[in-house]
Order: structure tokens, then sequence, then C-alpha cells
């Protein structure tokens, strides 16, 4: 997915080949053939999603020295058939972008229907005109890391669900504790939700017990002063009377959080040890604002950036390329495309926060573009610099050298 090729060098490359269209689903695929002279080769062939039904449709696949397959990259379902694909001589395998099948779709019949062998058949004619995308498959530390980017997501995700289920169970049955406790996930927060989570339940506790256990809990952080806050703040609680089924709710809450946030440091845990496998890494982390978790996150989300031959391709693997609006007269407003990857736009942004928190290179370059830039579009562009420098570091095997790598921005800020 790395080539930055026209569409005419991508299509002149399927030139006398014949192209293959995959419609992908989870039980059933269809593949429309094309033949080097642009025909379809009959009807589209229905395959079932297994060893089986990949070998009965590759057995009736049209002669030629050389074939290309297009499958649309549509969840998970189009990889063990990519890779099966990609064992067979001959075979180039590459990928199609769904939302381009979905514009595609009236080209030909000029209707909006929808159905999997019609798409079978736009499949392999974008890949004709060249509107494809190149794939290579992530093999080793790559993969791995590839793996545990989507799981810290989805387990990211988890913890969040789980905080905020718990919030909303203390919205409902202990509205005071928010004033007492700034964060309910501290040490002190967390022994009272355990053990007297009802504001009828602290009232009933007898006072040096309430004490001694936030003391205990906190490590002597929090005690009498913060037990009488609370006592006083139930008194006139608002919150509705608790039962065993609301308590056995919240345990479960919590156990299920803390559970999320266990798993979550496991995988951040590994994503690092993998990290530090990786040849000039270690550079990547004097890049201002790149931590344990961009670093991850982004050797996870798009590969190793020494494959990209330009820092142009990593831009807009990330979706951080500008595009621009215009037609006719109108002039419209220029944008970040977001048509990449979300995950690394959220931790460079984020990265570009840390930056420009303190004074150094990355804060100049920021001043420079706030001259011409609203705040959020400049760090935008901050991100998108960062980048750059990653892939630079990564690519030539190179230290981080702030001077070198602002040394535009540096100069303009002196002046």
């Amino acid at each position: 997915m790395h080539s930055t090729s026209t569409i005419d060098q991508r299509k002149a490359a399927v030139q006398g080949a014949v192209i293959g269209g995959v419609d992908v689903a989870q039980g059933w695929h269809y593949i429309q053939w094309l033949l080097p002279n642009g025909l379809s080769a009959g009807k589209p062939v229905r395959f079932a999603n297994t060893r089986s039904g990949f070998e009965s449709m590759w057995t009736r696949r049209p002669t030629g020295r050389r074939l290309v397959v297009g499958l649309e990259s549509t969840g998970p379902y189009w990889m063990p058939l990519a890779h099966w694909l990609r064992q067979q001589p001959g075979v180039t395998v590459v990928l199609v972008n769904p939302l381009h099948t979905h514009k595609l779709k009236e080209v030909d019949d000029h209707t909006p229907s929808k159905n999997d062998a019609k798409d079978a058949g736009i499949i392999a004619r974008a890949v004709a005109e060249g509107r494809y995308m190149h794939w290579t498959p992530r093999e080793g530390v790559w993969s791995e890391l590839a793996t545990l980017a989507v799981t810290r997501r989805q387990q990211k995700a988890d913890v969040i669900r789980w905080q905020n289920r718990i919030q909303g169970w203390i919205d409902v049955y202990a509205p005071e504790f928010r004033r007492v406790f700034k964060a309910w996930d501290g040490l002190a927060a967390l022994w009272v939700l355990d053990t007297v989570p009802f504001p009828a339940d602290v009232l009933a506790h007898p006072v040096e017990d309430l004490v001694r256990g936030l003391l205990e809990a906190s490590h002597h952080r929090v005690g009498p002063k913060r037990a009488a806050a609370l006592m006083a703040a139930y008194r006139d609680s608002i919150g509705v009377p608790g039962h065993p089924s609301a308590r056995a709710q919240l345990a479960a809450y919590l156990g299920h959080w803390r559970a999320a946030c266990a798993a979550l440091a496991a995988t951040e845990a590994a994503q690092q040890e993998l990290v530090a496998s990786v040849p000039g890494a270690d550079a990547l982390r004097m890049i201002p604002g790149f931590g344990p978790v961009v670093t991850a996150t982004l050797l996870g989300e798009l590969g190793n950036l020494a494959d990209y031959s330009h820092p142009q391709q990593a831009v807009r693997m990330a979706g951080l390329n500008v595009v621009s609006d215009n037609s006719g007269k109108h002039q419209g407003k220029s944008h970040v495309a977001k048509r990449g990857r979300p995950q690394v736009r959220q931790v460079l942004y984020q990265a570009a926060l840390v930056a420009i928190a303190h004074e150094g290179p990355a804060r100049a370059r920021y001043q420079e573009l706030r001259q011409r830039l609203a705040p959020k579009a400049a760090l935008m562009a901050l991100a998108c610099k960062l980048l750059r420098i990653a892939w630079a570091c990564l690519r030539h095997q190179a230290h981080y050298d702030a001077d070198r790598a602002f040394s535009r921005s540096t100069a303009a800020a002196a002046a």
C-alpha cells in the first residue's frame, strides 16, 4: 500500500493480465473475471469461504500467465482469501477501497441497485482502470505490532465503557460522591465504592472504621477530614435508595473495569517489548511528544516507516494530507483528508499538544504556523511535521536532531 504511483502507472501495470474482482462476505464470495481485452469472462462465480471453495474457484479461472485479483477490503473477511491467493504462482493481490465501489455502482447500469455479483464486476473494472492499492502483508514483528494496535484500541474502548457505567451508577445512587472525591478511581474512592457504596452504608458505618479504612487504602493520604466530608454530604443525599441488586451491579462493573485495565496494561507492555526490537525505534522516543503509546500506535498502524519511499506516503496513510474544495468561482476551504488511519491522527495530535507545552523548536514551529492558520489547523500541521520527522529517523536510521528537523521554523522564529 506504500506506492504513490499515478493512476496511469497502475493501469499500465495490469494491462495484458487476467483480472479478477472479488466481493467478499462472511460465508460466500463472488468473483468476476475480466479477460486481457477488457471483456467479461462469463458471469460472476459464487464460491464458499473455505479451502475447498477457493480451490473450486481457482480451477474455473481463465487461462493466463499473469493474474491480478482485486479484493474489497471490507472488514476481516478478505484476509484468508488474500493470503491464499498470494501463495498461488503468478498472482498479484491488490485492494479496492469500499468507498470507491459504492461510488461506482451507478456507472455501469445507471441504477443505484447493489448486489454481490454486481459489486464483483465493479471491483474488477476498478482494478483494470488502475483504481486500486498495492497490498503487502506484514510479517514478523510488524504483524504482531499491527495485531497489538488493534487489541489495544479495543481494550481502551472496553475501559472507557466500564468507566462510563460506573460513573452512571454513581450519579444514580450516590450523586454527592463526586463532590467529595474528584476522581472516583483513586485508592480511597475505590475503597468506598467496594466497601460502603451507598450513602446509607456510610452513615451506618462506625466513624473510626471509616477513617481507618480510608487511611489504609490511601496509604495515610486520606483520613478524618475526607470521612467527615463524605458523611456530611450523604446526610442530605438525593440518591436512589440502594438494594442488593444495585450493589451486585456495581461490584460487577468494578470487576470488569479492573480486568480491562489489567488487560490493557499487559498489551501495552507487550507493545513496548516489540518496539524495543525495531531498529531505530529508540530514536522516535526523542521526538517531542512521542511517548510509548504514540510510538507503538504509529508503528502498529502504519507498519515499518522505512518501507515508505517518501514521507508523503505515510502522511496519506495517516489521512493528514490537505485537500482542497474548489470549483469554478467557488474557492472552498482546504482541510485534512481524514481518509487514513484515525488512530494515527489521534495520537499525533496528542503528541503535538505535548510538544508545544514546552519551549523548543516544536513550539517555535507552532507559533510560526499560527501566523497563518487557526489553532487546531496549526496543531494538525505540526502533527504532520512530527510524522515526517519519524519517517526520516527510521528511513535513514538517524537519531533525532532538533536543529536539523526544525531548521526552517527555528530560523524564521529567530528572524
